[in-house]
């Protein structure tokens, strides 16, 4: 019998999918949740799905953001749960990240009937149910265009390597989706979907010729039922964005530029992250959000002086991007094209 809880009809379910083991993506996750709360008059609760790696600390503060805000939270442990699956974890991401896999168990673990899944680098900075509302038709996700596809609408190419791995996956060019922002049927996902069976399928088949694990998995397997949405719910390119412009959208700081607790590099979008900062557990006064943006946006990641072991890790990172995105996969690819979209 699947673990579902009984949920109220009228709550918007809200998940957030990680794993935390050096204790400092918790906060980023409360930054997440304070936006929505701030936003939305509507009930909420956020489903937090963890592992051990999440401190007794860092989930009192959670609970306290949404407590703060009249919302709630709901913890959930998946790590066991994976681990109880008849499925070799390691081959379902291509790079270990566990934290991506907690999302599939999302049919199992809520028993609500939609859930909107977010990624912790997100502001959302207009009322969320909004995106709830959106008519899912029987599809079973809605999800935003990622850059490539809005670029390639308005004209610009799609970057060669993407368009073989696309048409490798049966994805098309205009209809290529960011999974940072889901809105999931988790109904139809629990009666019509062996979701996890799908997802180490689609590995064993196409692990060597993907370049965004996840989210290139997710495109292949709902290639044929998904819902394109506005990209004002998932936006990521903030170039040319005023203050003016913030209001109305949920906001991802994904893509090749550093996390806004890092590095200021998209002016007045990063300036979400530490506005919405300040109303949670995690900053409590101004003088600490100084604090905290001195300290974050010194990062030693820009200011220190590089040693060997930097370099010993920068190796490994070449080496890593070398296999994963460019040289390495291309004899897959060609192969794989050669086969046929889905064979």
């Amino acid at each position: 019998m699947k673990a579902v809880k009984d949920l109220q009809k009228e709550t918007i379910h809200i998940a957030l999918a990680f794993c935390d083991p050096k204790g400092g993506y918790s906060r980023h996750a409360a930054v997440t949740m304070a936006s929505i709360f701030a936003n939305t008059k509507e009930s909420v609760c956020v489903h937090i799905i963890h592992d051990e790696t999440l401190t007794e600390e860092n989930r009192n503060k959670l609970a306290t953001t949404a407590g703060d805000f009249g919302q709630s939270a709901d913890f959930i442990n998946a790590g066991s749960m994976i681990e109880g699956k008849n499925i070799d974890v390691s081959r379902l991401t291509a790079d270990g990240a566990r934290g991506t896999l907690y999302r599939l168990l999302l049919p199992e673990i809520v028993g609500a009937d939609k859930i909107i899944y977010l990624d912790c680098d997100i502001a959302v900075n207009m009322d969320i149910a909004e995106l709830w509302d959106v008519p899912l038709e029987n599809f079973a996700v809605a999800a935003a265009r990622d850059v490539w596809s809005l670029d390639y609408i308005k004209g610009a190419p799609v970057p060669w390597r993407l368009g073989l791995v696309w048409d490798v996956l049966g994805v098309a060019r205009d209809g290529y989706f960011n999974a940072g922002v889901l809105l999931m049927n988790l109904k139809k996902l629990r009666e019509e979907y062996d979701f996890l069976k799908a997802v180490e399928d689609f590995y064993a088949k196409y692990k060597k010729c993907i370049t965004l694990a996840d989210q290139d998995c997710l495109n292949y397997i709902f290639a044929k039922d998904k819902l394109l949405i506005d990209e004002k719910f998932n936006r990521i390119d903030a170039g040319g964005v005023g203050e003016e412009d913030l209001r109305g959208s949920i906001w991802h700081m994904a893509g090749g530029a550093a996390k806004p607790w890092v590095a200021c590099t998209r002016p007045y979008v990063d300036d979400l992250y530490w506005r919405y900062l300040r109303l949670t557990p995690y900053c409590r006064s101004e003088d600490e959000l100084i604090r905290l943006m001195l300290s974050g946006l010194s990062s030693p990641a820009f200011t220190h002086i590089h040693s060997a072991d930097c370099v010993k890790r920068l190796k490994k990172q070449l080496a890593d991007n070398l296999f994963r995105a460019h040289i390495w996969t291309l004899p897959y690819i060609i192969a794989a094209k050669l086969k046929g979209p889905g064979r």
